[in-house]
C-alpha cells in the first residue's frame, strides 16, 4: 500500500507474517464482510483449503504467482476434474491471494482454462413420460414434475418453504436463487396437485416450514438423495442419455421455447443475468420441432397418468 503523504509503500501488520490459520480465518472474515452466500463461503474455503495443504506453506504472505501456478497445473494434470471445476478452484484461490493476501495477479500466468463448448442434455417427451412412469413415491413424484414444470434447479427446490408457494397467481417464490437473486418461476396446476398429495401423505411439518426437510426436522433434505433417487429412475426407465436432476431445467426451458414462449421471458424464468446463458436453449428447440406440447401441458398428463396408476381420486 502506498502512503499518500509520505509517497512511501509500507504493509499491514497482517501481511507482513501469516500462519494458515490466521489465513484461513481472514479468508472467512473477507468473505462474509463481502456477503457471500453461505454455498460461496463452504466452496472457497474447502478450496483454499485444499491449495494451502498443497503448499504446505507456514508463511502465506511468501506465497507467490508460482505456488499459484503449479496448483492449476496439478490440477489439470489430474484428469479427473472438469474445465469448469477447475476453473472454480482458480476463482477460489484468486480471491484468497488478491482480497485475503493482498497480493496482485498477472491473469495471463494463471488463466481459466477453456470449456469445451457442450449442448445441455434434453429429453423428449416420450423420454420424460417413461421417466415419470418410473417414479413411484408421491415426495419424488413432486419433486420432480415440479423441476421439470417450473424449471427450478435442485438448490432452489430444496430451499422452498411452504409460504413459497404462491397458489392464488400459480407461482413459486424463489428466494435462494444461483447469484443470491430472487424471482418468481411458474407453478403448473399439476405441479400444486403432486406437492398437496405429497403433503396429505406425508405431513412433514418441520420447525422452518421446508416443503422437503429432512429427518431432523430444521435442515432440507440433501440433494444426494434426489440425485441418486434420479439415476435409479432413469436407469429403469431405461433411458440411455447422461441425464441428472438438472436435465429437467434444460427440458423446461426447451420444451417452454418450442411451445411459443419468447426467449426475455425465458431467461427471467431460469434466473439467468445473461440472455446468452438463454440463447443455447434455442438452438435445442430448433433441433426437434416435432414437440410443441408446453411443461403445463406435458406436467398435466404425467400427474394424471400417476394418478390413475395409483387410484388418487378428488
Amino acid at each position: 500500500m502506498v502512503s499518500a503523504s509520505l509517497g512511501c509503500t509500507y504493509h499491514s501488520e497482517e501481511t507482513l507474517k501469516m500462519t494458515q490459520s490466521q489465513t484461513r480465518r481472514k479468508l472467512l472474515q473477507d468473505m462474509q464482510l463481502r456477503g457471500f452466500s453461505k454455498a460461496t463461503l463452504s466452496t472457497y474455503s474447502k478450496q483454499c483449503n485444499r491449495f494451502l495443504e498443497f503448499c504446505k506453506a507456514k508463511d502465506t504472505s511468501k506465497l507467490t504467482e508460482k505456488e499459484f501456478r503449479a496448483y492449476l497445473l496439478y490440477l489439470t494434470d489430474r484428469n479427473d476434474l472438469a474445465p469448469t471445476t477447475i476453473n472454480l478452484y482458480n476463482c477460489a484461490v484468486r480471491f484468497l491471494y488478491e482480497v485475503t493476501l493482498e497480493k496482485d495477479i498477472n491473469y495471463k500466468r494463471v488463466p481459466h482454462v477453456r470449456k469445451p463448448v457442450t449442448r445441455p442434455e434434453v429429453l423428449a417427451p416420450q423420454e420424460l413420460e417413461a421417466f415419470f412412469r418410473e417414479v413411484a413415491r408421491p415426495k419424488h413424484f413432486a419433486f420432480f414434475l415440479n423441476l421439470y414444470g417450473s424449471g427450478l434447479r435442485i438448490s432452489e427446490m430444496l430451499a422452498l418453504r411452504v409460504n413459497d408457494i404462491d397458489a392464488g397467481r400459480m407461482l413459486l417464490h424463489v428466494r435462494c436463487g444461483k447469484g443470491r437473486k430472487e424471482r418468481f418461476a411458474p407453478l403448473t396446476q399439476a405441479g400444486l396437485e403432486a406437492f398437496r398429495y405429497y403433503w396429505k401423505m406425508y405431513r412433514p411439518t418441520n420447525d422452518n416450514d421446508y416443503i422437503f426437510p429432512d429427518y431432523t426436522k430444521t435442515r432440507t433434505q440433501s440433494p444426494d438423495s434426489f440425485e441418486s433417487m434420479f439415476r435409479k429412475i432413469v436407469k429403469d426407465a431405461q433411458i440411455c442419455k447422461k441425464a441428472s436432476p438438472h436435465t429437467l431445467r434444460h427440458c423446461f426451458a426447451t420444451h417452454t421455447l418450442q411451445s411459443g414462449m419468447d426467449l426475455m421471458s425465458l431467461k427471467e424464468m431460469l434466473g439467468h443475468s445473461s440472455l446468452s446463458s438463454t440463447t443455447v436453449y434455442l438452438h435445442l428447440s430448433l433441433v426437434d420441432k416435432s414437440n410443441t406440447k408446453s411443461p403445463e401441458e406435458l406436467s398435466t398428463q404425467f400427474w394424471a397418468e400417476y394418478r390413475e396408476r395409483n387410484f388418487i381420486h378428488g
